[in-house]
């Protein structure tokens, strides 16, 4: 547009320079311009003059804007270019980084796939207790149980527990179990190490303090009838039939010891020699129902050959099989809950004579030694009372068992009778006090008065 108007006036300059050459050659009357017409002449040239400077100007500033714009252009172009190739290399090496972590692991990565990730705890208990029994000196007694569990990889598993406790002018420090367990798959969990023996159910789910319900241990679990710890290999697990469950563990370990060199003790099994005298390993295991929930009822066993190898006692076998029951229900007529846990075992050693020559001073003592026992416990917590301290009170009533020694030299046949009560500080803290009747067949009484604090953590 501003082209074509300098053009317009170029054209009109033109026509104003040969007008008077075109008026010369025109023939007039008198050979001459007029005054008024020379005036009109000079008006036109003046207005297109004044025109044409002022497109000149016009165009001279056009021109002027267009270049601060090319400039300006050229500088922002100068300036953004290396932002934007910055940008587009920092993305790039972003990228790249993203990439390589992606594709590339850490040596932490990598050793994490070839050891497995660590997840490690520390649980456990710990207790104080004070004990006044008739016959014996009243005494205080702490302990420390810790318990280590660790997860390498979400099926290999490690657990572990120690004892802790003063003992004279020490501290003894036992290892309970340890045990290396692989999860094969949902129903099945092989294990090889040192684990409580699942047939007797009481030192596998109730032994921990804050969760036996009263201060002592009930009779026969501890006392040569059933087996407390193996050292060997296991298989174990659950599945549903149903509506109901079923549960099962079976073991191969080191088989208990059979006592023949005390006349005490003869015909009783030594459950704590952990290393066996013989070839001949010791088979058990358990198997437990659910019919509904709330409801087990079990039945386990172990069979051996406890006898030196390489004596006559090499080939006597013996058999342990017990029965136990759990069950757990809320009561709304009773406002609470109630436990009761039951077992009873019963053990029995092939015949053999023990002190055949009479050597050891009290043979030949021929004998199928038998032996029995177990415990029933009841406990009641009003857990739907509104009264916050009498929900936090718990009552139990156990009564425990075990028979004479089989040689009838030895301890002789004992029942107790306990009643407890128990408040609880929190779900894992418990402050027990309890009383104990116990009077062994004729013998004087060893009544007991417990008191005692646990907490699990």
């Amino acid at each position: 547009m501003k082209i074509h108007r300098c053009l317009v006036a170029i054209i009109q300059i033109a026509l104003v320079m040969a007008w008077p050459v075109a008026r010369a050659q025109e023939p007039t009357t008198d050979g001459y311009v007029t005054r008024k017409e020379y005036e009109k002449l000079k008006a036109q040239m003046l207005a297109m003059k004044q025109e044409l400077d002022a497109l000149k100007q016009e165009n001279a500033a056009v021109s002027k804007q267009a270049s601060v714009e090319s400039h300006a252009v050229a500088d922002i172009h100068k300036e953004v270019a290396p932002k934007q190739e910055n940008a587009e290399s920092e993305a790039s090496a972003d990228m790249h980084k993203e990439v390589t972590a992606t594709t590339t692991p850490s040596v932490a990565e990598l050793e994490a796939s070839l050891l497995g990730t660590t997840k490690f705890l520390v649980a456990g208990w710990a207790e104080g207790m004070f004990e006044a029994r008739n016959g014996n000196v009243s005494t205080f007694s702490a302990s420390f149980n810790p318990i280590f569990l660790w997860e390498m990889t979400p099926k290999l598993l490690f657990d572990s527990r120690l004892e802790i406790e003063p003992s004279g002018g020490g501290t003894n420090v036992n290892l309970v179990n340890a045990q290396i367990s692989y999860l094969l798959n949902d129903y099945m969990v092989l294990g090889v190490g040192e684990f409580f023996s699942p047939s007797n159910v009481f030192v596998e789910r109730f032994e921990p303090q804050w969760i036996n319900k009263l201060p002592d241990r009930p009779l026969a679990v501890y006392h040569g009838v059933l087996p407390n710890i193996s050292v060997g290999a296991q298989v174990r697990g659950g599945f549903p039939i149903g509506p109901t469950r079923a549960n099962y563990a079976f073991y191969v370990a080191n088989g208990p010891t059979l006592n023949t060199f005390d006349a005490r003790t003869a015909g009783t099994l030594d459950f704590n020699s952990y290393t066996d005298n013989n070839d001949d390993k010791a088979v058990g295991g358990r198997v437990g129902f659910l019919p509904i929930p709330g409801v087990e009822a079990g039945y386990g066993f172990e069979t051996s050959k406890p006898g030196f190898q390489g004596t006559k006692f090499a080939d006597v076998r013996d058999l342990v099989q017990s029965v136990d029951l759990a069950i757990t229900r809320d009561s709304d007529l009773l406002k609470g809950r109630i436990n009761l846990f039951a077992q009873y075992a019963w053990s029995k050693i092939d015949h053999a004579v023990y002190d055949p020559d009479g050597s050891l001073g009290f043979g030949p003592l021929p004998l199928t030694a038998k032996r029995d026992g177990g415990y029933a416990e009841l406990a009641y917590r009003p857990t739907k009372l509104d009264n916050d301290f009498l929900r936090n009170l718990e009552m139990i009533f156990r009564w425990d068992h075990l028979s004479r020694e089989p040689s009838g030299l030895g301890d002789p046949e004992e029942t107790r009778w306990t009643l407890g009560l128990n408040y609880w500080l929190s779900p894992s803290t418990v402050v027990k006090a309890a009383y104990e009747w116990d009077k062994p067949a004729g013998q004087r009484n060893k009544n007991a008065l417990f008191f005692q604090t646990a907490m699990g953590f």
